[in-house]
Protein backbone atom coordinates (compact mmCIF):
# COMPACT_ATOMS: atom_id res chain seq x y z
CA UNK A 1 0.00 0.00 0.00
CA UNK A 2 2.67 2.25 0.86
CA UNK A 3 4.37 1.60 -2.78
CA UNK A 4 1.54 2.54 -4.06
CA UNK A 5 1.23 5.62 -2.49
CA UNK A 6 4.75 6.41 -3.16
CA UNK A 7 4.51 5.75 -6.99
CA UNK A 8 1.12 8.07 -7.13
CA UNK A 9 2.99 11.01 -4.91
CA UNK A 10 5.58 10.56 -7.81
CA UNK A 11 3.22 10.56 -10.94
CA UNK A 12 1.70 13.51 -9.28
CA UNK A 13 5.01 15.42 -8.68
CA UNK A 14 5.70 14.61 -12.16
CA UNK A 15 2.30 16.32 -13.42
CA UNK A 16 2.51 19.35 -11.35
CA UNK A 17 5.96 19.45 -12.98
CA UNK A 18 4.88 19.15 -16.46
CA UNK A 19 2.16 21.76 -16.23
CA UNK A 20 4.65 24.07 -14.45
CA UNK A 21 6.89 23.31 -17.43
CA UNK A 22 3.99 23.55 -20.49
CA UNK A 23 1.64 25.64 -18.86
CA UNK A 24 -1.96 24.50 -20.16
CA UNK A 25 -0.97 23.42 -23.42
CA UNK A 26 -1.97 20.47 -24.27
CA UNK A 27 0.99 17.77 -24.60
CA UNK A 28 1.22 15.97 -27.86
CA UNK A 29 4.85 15.24 -29.96
CA UNK A 30 5.81 18.76 -30.05
CA UNK A 31 6.36 18.52 -26.28
CA UNK A 32 8.47 15.81 -25.45
CA UNK A 33 8.08 14.11 -22.35
CA UNK A 34 9.16 15.16 -18.85
CA UNK A 35 10.08 12.19 -17.71
CA UNK A 36 12.31 10.47 -20.11
CA UNK A 37 14.28 13.93 -20.18
CA UNK A 38 14.77 14.02 -16.59
CA UNK A 39 15.88 10.63 -16.55
CA UNK A 40 18.57 11.37 -19.42
CA UNK A 41 20.09 14.60 -16.96
CA UNK A 42 20.05 12.54 -13.59
CA UNK A 43 22.44 9.97 -15.90
CA UNK A 44 24.39 12.79 -17.24
CA UNK A 45 24.66 14.08 -13.83
CA UNK A 46 25.48 10.53 -12.26
CA UNK A 47 28.24 10.20 -15.08
CA UNK A 48 29.71 13.62 -13.98
CA UNK A 49 29.67 13.13 -10.60
CA UNK A 50 31.23 9.77 -10.82
CA UNK A 51 34.19 11.25 -12.55
CA UNK A 52 34.91 14.14 -10.61
CA UNK A 53 36.82 12.06 -8.31
CA UNK A 54 39.49 11.20 -11.27
CA UNK A 55 38.92 14.53 -12.44
CA UNK A 56 39.87 15.55 -8.70
CA UNK A 57 43.08 13.50 -8.84
CA UNK A 58 44.37 14.86 -12.30
CA UNK A 59 43.99 18.34 -11.10
CA UNK A 60 45.88 17.80 -8.52
CA UNK A 61 48.72 16.12 -10.49
CA UNK A 62 48.21 19.35 -13.41
CA UNK A 63 51.41 20.96 -11.40
CA UNK A 64 53.22 18.25 -12.02
CA UNK A 65 52.33 16.89 -15.52
CA UNK A 66 52.71 20.58 -16.61
CA UNK A 67 55.99 20.04 -15.19
CA UNK A 68 57.16 17.18 -16.96
CA UNK A 69 55.94 18.50 -20.50
CA UNK A 70 57.89 21.46 -20.29
CA UNK A 71 60.51 21.44 -23.09
CA UNK A 72 62.70 22.66 -20.66
CA UNK A 73 62.15 20.14 -17.77
CA UNK A 74 65.61 17.91 -19.24
CA UNK A 75 67.71 21.38 -18.91
CA UNK A 76 66.44 21.70 -15.49
CA UNK A 77 68.11 18.11 -14.50
CA UNK A 78 71.19 19.71 -13.57
CA UNK A 79 74.22 18.63 -15.77
CA UNK A 80 77.07 19.74 -14.44
CA UNK A 81 79.73 20.88 -16.38
CA UNK A 82 82.00 18.01 -15.47
CA UNK A 83 79.40 15.65 -16.97
CA UNK A 84 78.96 18.10 -20.05
CA UNK A 85 82.48 17.69 -20.51
CA UNK A 86 83.10 14.16 -20.33
CA UNK A 87 80.21 13.50 -22.79
CA UNK A 88 81.97 15.72 -25.51
CA UNK A 89 85.45 13.99 -24.97
CA UNK A 90 83.77 10.50 -25.08
CA UNK A 91 82.81 11.31 -28.69
CA UNK A 92 86.25 12.97 -29.25
CA UNK A 93 87.92 10.12 -31.27
CA UNK A 94 84.65 9.63 -33.60
CA UNK A 95 84.34 13.44 -34.20
CA UNK A 96 87.93 14.10 -34.79
CA UNK A 97 87.92 11.17 -37.61
CA UNK A 98 84.53 12.53 -38.73
CA UNK A 99 86.18 16.09 -39.30
CA UNK A 100 88.78 14.01 -41.06
CA UNK A 101 86.83 12.42 -43.26
CA UNK A 102 85.00 15.85 -44.12
CA UNK A 103 88.31 17.37 -44.31
CA UNK A 104 89.76 15.07 -46.98
CA UNK A 105 86.40 14.83 -48.77
CA UNK A 106 86.46 18.56 -49.24
CA UNK A 107 90.18 18.77 -50.34
CA UNK A 108 89.07 16.40 -53.16
CA UNK A 109 86.22 17.71 -54.18
CA UNK A 110 87.86 19.14 -57.18
CA UNK A 111 87.88 15.35 -58.12
CA UNK A 112 84.48 15.11 -57.89
CA UNK A 113 83.23 17.68 -59.76
CA UNK A 114 85.94 17.00 -62.58
CA UNK A 115 85.07 16.77 -65.90
CA UNK A 116 86.14 12.79 -66.07
CA UNK A 117 83.65 11.80 -63.47
CA UNK A 118 80.91 14.38 -65.51
CA UNK A 119 81.55 12.09 -68.39
CA UNK A 120 81.30 8.80 -66.60
CA UNK A 121 77.13 8.92 -68.14
CA UNK A 122 78.51 8.58 -71.49
CA UNK A 123 80.30 5.16 -71.01
CA UNK A 124 77.55 3.68 -69.84
CA UNK A 125 77.30 1.61 -73.32
CA UNK A 126 81.38 1.03 -73.55
CA UNK A 127 80.73 -0.54 -69.65
CA UNK A 128 78.17 -2.63 -70.36
CA UNK A 129 79.92 -4.45 -73.23
CA UNK A 130 82.90 -4.75 -70.92
CA UNK A 131 80.56 -6.21 -68.32
CA UNK A 132 79.41 -9.19 -71.13
CA UNK A 133 82.70 -9.85 -72.61
CA UNK A 134 83.83 -10.25 -68.63
CA UNK A 135 81.00 -12.48 -67.93
CA UNK A 136 81.62 -14.59 -71.18
CA UNK A 137 85.37 -14.83 -70.43
CA UNK A 138 84.50 -16.23 -66.98
CA UNK A 139 81.92 -19.04 -68.23
CA UNK A 140 84.91 -19.90 -70.83
CA UNK A 141 87.06 -20.32 -67.72
CA UNK A 142 85.03 -22.38 -66.19
CA UNK A 143 84.15 -24.38 -69.02
CA UNK A 144 88.21 -25.20 -69.48
CA UNK A 145 88.43 -25.82 -65.64
CA UNK A 146 86.00 -28.21 -66.12
CA UNK A 147 87.50 -30.05 -68.90
CA UNK A 148 91.13 -30.23 -66.94
CA UNK A 149 89.14 -31.61 -64.20
CA UNK A 150 88.06 -34.38 -66.13
CA UNK A 151 90.97 -35.21 -68.27
CA UNK A 152 93.06 -35.41 -64.89
CA UNK A 153 90.23 -37.85 -63.71
CA UNK A 154 91.00 -39.71 -66.95
CA UNK A 155 94.65 -39.72 -66.29
CA UNK A 156 94.94 -40.67 -62.97
CA UNK A 157 91.78 -43.64 -63.84
CA UNK A 158 94.71 -44.64 -66.36
CA UNK A 159 97.80 -44.28 -63.80
CA UNK A 160 95.36 -46.22 -61.16
CA UNK A 161 94.49 -48.97 -63.79
CA UNK A 162 98.20 -49.51 -64.92
CA UNK A 163 100.17 -50.90 -62.09
CA UNK A 164 98.43 -54.18 -62.46
CA UNK A 165 99.47 -54.56 -65.95
CA UNK A 166 102.32 -57.02 -66.95
CA UNK A 167 105.33 -55.45 -68.00
CA UNK A 168 104.36 -51.81 -66.33
CA UNK A 169 106.97 -49.64 -64.97
CA UNK A 170 106.35 -45.76 -64.14
CA UNK A 171 109.30 -44.60 -66.97
CA UNK A 172 107.52 -46.26 -69.37
CA UNK A 173 105.22 -43.12 -69.02
CA UNK A 174 105.92 -39.64 -71.07
CA UNK A 175 106.07 -36.68 -68.94
CA UNK A 176 102.99 -34.49 -69.36
CA UNK A 177 105.88 -31.60 -69.87
CA UNK A 178 106.48 -33.60 -73.43
CA UNK A 179 103.14 -34.35 -74.51
CA UNK A 180 102.31 -32.25 -77.41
Amino acid sequence: MAEERGLSDLENRLNLLEVKTFGPLPKDEEYPEVVSTMASLGGRLGSALGTRDRMMMVMKRLDELERYLDPAYGESLEVTDNVKLDLVLGREEPLRSFHHQLTTLNSLKHVLDSQHIKDCSNLEEELMGVGSRQRETEELATQQSTQIKNLLNQYNDIEMALPGQKGYHPSTLIPISRLP
